[in-house]
C-alpha cells in the first residue's frame, strides 16, 4: 500500500514497484496534498507496479522528462547483460543459469522486447511448450531463473515482473512436482549391495554408507584431508568434484565439515591412503585421475545394482532383444528388492544414525546442512514417534473393549 509523508513544504509518496521491485518515491511541492493523493491512488490502481517516472509523467509532466521507450532492449541482450553482472553466485551455479537461459529462454523468447513480454501472450504458451518436452522440475528451474532475470529489469525496463505469482492465485500454474521417494537401505540390503559391487567402487560405496558424504565430496577427497588425532580419525570435507570435472570449494559454509569415522571405516581409509601423497585423490578413477560421475554410474553403479537385484537361485530371464537382465521376482531374501540411486546411500546413512540414537543436531552437522529444518524435513519421518513404554501407557488410558449387548429377537404374532 502506498503511503504519504508530509514534510515542511512538500508531500512524499512512497510505494514498492511489485513485490520484488525497488521502492519508489515521488515528491510534490505545494500547500495542498491533492497531487500527492492522486499519485497514491494511481500507484494503488496499478497494484504498485508503476515507476516514479511514470507517475511524474502522468500527473506532473513538467517535473521530469518521460523515460525513453525501451523497445530497443530485447530479452536476448538483457539476458547476456544479466549474466555478465551476475557475480554473487558460485561458478557452477552461474554456468547452470547460462545453460538454462541460452537453451530454452533465448531460443524461444529472445527476440521479444523486455517491456512487451506478457504472461497471457508469451509466458503461458512458453511454459506449456516446455512441459511437453521437459520434466516438471526442469520447468520449475527455467521459470525461477527467468523470474530472477525479469525481476532485475524492474523498474528500468518495465514496471513489473510478469513471472510473479498473480495476486489472489495460489501458484503460477506450473506443472505439479512429484517429490522423489528416498530409498533407505537396511543393514542387510546394504550388505547385499556391497557384495555385488566390483572392486573399483567397493571402497567408495562403503565410505558413502559410513559417512553420508555426497558423491562429489567423495570424489574430490584428498589424502591430506584424512587425519588421525589420538584415537579418532576424521575426514575433512574441503572440496568437491563438479560435474564438469573441475574441483571447487563446497557450495555452502556448512558443507565444510569434519566427519569422525568408525573403526571399520578407519581401517578402510588407512588402507586407501597408505604410502600415498597428500595431494592424491582417495578415490581415483582406474586411470588414476578424477572420476567422471556419469561414467562411474554407467560402468559400475548400475551394473552393481542389477547384480544386487538378481537372486542367485532364481535369476530372471533376459529381455528379448536386450542383454540387460531384469530384477528377480521370487520371495528370497538374498537379493535387493529396491533400486537406489547413489545419493540414497546418504539417506541410508542417516537412517543408520537415527536407529543408533543420534540426535538431529549431530546429524545436521555430520551431513553439512545449513539448517536443522532441512534435516527434519527430509528425515523427520524416520523418528520413532511413540516407543514401547509410551504405547503401554496409552493402552492403560484406552477404554476396554466390551462385548456388544445381545439383542433378543421378539416375534410378534
Amino acid at each position: 500500500m502506498a503511503s504519504i509523508v508530509q514534510r515542511e513544504t512538500s508531500f512524499c509518496v512512497r510505494w514498492q514497484a511489485g513485490r520484488a521491485g525497488r521502492r519508489q518515491c515521488c515528491t510534490f511541492r505545494g500547500p495542498s496534498a491533492d497531487t500527492a493523493l492522486a499519485a497514491k491512488q494511481l500507484a494503488e490502481s496499478r497494484r504498485h507496479r508503476i515507476t516514479s517516472s511514470e507517475v511524474y509523467a502522468t500527473l506532473d509532466p513538467k517535473h521530469v522528462t518521460p523515460p525513453p521507450v525501451s523497445g530497443s532492449q530485447n530479452l536476448r541482450d538483457w539476458v547476456e547483460r544479466w549474466l555478465t553482472v551476475k557475480i554473487d553466485v558460485a561458478a557452477s551455479t552461474h554456468a547452470e543459469y547460462a545453460r538454462l537461459l541460452r537453451h530454452h529462454v533465448i531460443s524461444d523468447l529472445g527476440d521479444l522486447h523486455v517491456d512487451q513480454i506478457s504472461r497471457f501472450d508469451h509466458l503461458d504458451p512458453w511454459k506449456a511448450g516446455l512441459s511437453r518436452k521437459l520434466s516438471a522440475a526442469t520447468v520449475h528451474k527455467h521459470w525461477a531463473v527467468l523470474s530472477m532475470v525479469m525481476r532485475d529489469a524492474v523498474p528500468y525496463l518495465r514496471p513489473d515482473n510478469p513471472l510473479e505469482r498473480p495476486q489472489g492465485h495460489r501458484g503460477n500454474g506450473l506443472p505439479r512436482l512429484t517429490p522423489y521417494q528416498a530409498c533407505f537401505l537396511t543393514t542387510e540390503e546394504a550388505q547385499i549391495l556391497l557384495t555385488a559391487c566390483p572392486d573399483q567402487v567397493h571402497g567408495l560405496i562403503q565410505a558413502a554408507l559410513g559417512t553420508g558424504m555426497r558423491l562429489g565430496e567423495l570424489l574430490g577427497l584428498r589424502v591430506g584431508a584424512v587425519r588421525h588425532s589420538g584415537k579418532a580419525t576424521t575426514v575433512h570435507v574441503e572440496q568437491t568434484l563438479l560435474n564438469n570435472g573441475r574441483f571447487d570449494v563446497p557450495k555452502t559454509a556448512a558443507s565444510r565439515r569434519s566427519i569422525t569415522l568408525t573403526s571399520s571405516l578407519t581401517e578402510l581409509f588407512s588402507r586407501l591412503i597408505h604410502r600415498r601423497r597428500p595431494s592424491e585423490l582417495v578415490f581415483p578413477a582406474p586411470n588414476h585421475g578424477p572420476w567422471n560421475a556419469n561414467n562411474l554410474r554407467s560402468r559400475f553403479w548400475y551394473p552393481a545394482i542389477t547384480a544386487a537385484q538378481t537372486c542367485p537361485d532364481h535369476p530372471a530371464p533376459l529381455q528379448s532383444g536386450s542383454r540387460k537382465a531384469v530384477a528377480s521376482s521370487c520371495d528370497c531374501a538374498t537379493y535387493l528388492y529396491q533400486r537406489p540411486r547413489f545419493h540414497d546411500l546418504r539417506h541410508s546413512h542417516v537412517a543408520f544414525l537415527i536407529d543408533a540414537g543420534w540426535d538431529f543436531y549431530a546429524i545436521q552437522k555430520r551431513l553439512g546442512h545449513a539448517s536443522i529444518k532441512t534435516t527434519f524435513d527430509i528425515y523427520g519421518h524416520l523418528l520413532p514417534y511413540g516407543d514401547e513404554q509410551h504405547l503401554a501407557d496409552l493402552e492403560l488410558r484406552l477404554p476396554t473393549a466390551a462385548e456388544p449387548p445381545r439383542t433378543q429377537l421378539v416375534v410378534r404374532s
